[in-house]
């Protein structure tokens, strides 16, 4: 609980900055918009921890995760006294393209599955507490991280260059590259477990044998997309805040999500460890 208070504490400080710091002709970044932004995401977060409580199940965080982009990308362009550009309207429509494949995949994966066991396995370490214990190690964290991620958006739409064919294709091509990667990942990993002959045995197939999770390489690589609308403009503060989205994700993958399935895996299949020694975990190894 102690390292989530201080994970929780960092990515606040981290938003706070970001959103105080200035640049030297005091325009760019001297506004409080991404704190707006933070406040509609936590709002949204603490609406699902309270309906999380009434049907006792957390796992629902994890479906409003790519949602809770949308409602960051909309506060923003909301609050924001700019023009709604055609960067920043195309930044969100395929920030929210992303989103509800992602919600809607794992909507359909949950049902009648009942609570995650990463989150059975808090609610009875914490027993009676896990009520409050559940908005700050789960809720807090995800609006906290989601804004942090989400900053991109916040710097693609600060970024008052037109946005040219050229780009468009650019940061689209890499954004629909990393959005099928993730889909098809996704669907191939459901295929493998419809089938009976399959349970106990690793998925190797398709995108999967390159990498030991392909859907977060996918994943990776949208934010990367979403970055790119940043590298047009010719302030090198913006570009460098914006770079944050897909090097906090990919640290997130790598170090945190990534182990927690690996570990997860391990104790189902005993020869899960001796794969994890010949596979990458993020990155494909093309053979």
């Amino acid at each position: 609980m102690k390292r989530i208070v201080i994970m929780n504490c960092i990515t606040i400080s981290l938003i706070v900055i970001l959103s105080y710091i200035s640049t030297p002709d005091n325009q760019i970044l001297a506004n409080h918009y991404l704190l707006y932004g933070f406040g509609s995401v936590i709002a949204f977060m603490t609406f699902l921890w309270i309906v999380s409580l009434l049907v006792k199940d957390a796992s629902i965080v994890d479906i409003f995760w790519g949602p809770a982009f949308i409602v960051l990308g909309s506060s923003l362009l909301i609050s924001m006294d700019q023009v709604y550009s055609e960067r920043s309207l195309f930044i969100l429509f395929l920030v929210s393209l992303w989103a509800i494949r992602l919600a809607s995949h794992i909507g359909f994966r949950n049902i009648g599955h009942g609570e995650d066991f990463r989150y059975v396995e808090w609610r009875n370490e914490s027993g009676k507490s896990y009520w409050w214990h559940s908005f700050i190690r789960v809720f807090l964290l995800q609006g906290s991280l989601c804004t942090l991620v989400g900053v991109s958006i916040y710097f693609g739409y600060l970024n008052e260059k037109p946005l040219s064919f050229i780009e468009t294709m650019f940061c689209s091509t890499i954004f629909f590259i990393g959005f099928a990667w993730e889909s098809i990942s996704d669907l191939q990993l459901k295929a493998f477990k419809k089938d009976p002959k399959n349970k106990g045995k690793i998925c190797k197939n398709g995108l999967w044998k390159f990498s030991r999770h392909p859907n977060y390489f996918g994943d990776l690589v949208v934010w990367i997309s979403i970055f790119s609308f940043s590298i047009s403009s010719e302030n090198l503060l913006l570009i460098t805040g914006s770079i944050l989205s897909p090097l906090i994700m990919g640290l997130i993958f790598y170090y945190i999500t990534g182990p927690i399935m690996d570990q997860a895996m391990m104790q189902s299949r005993p020869d899960y460890k001796k794969y994890m020694e010949n596979s990458n975990s993020l990155l494909p190894k093309f053979k």
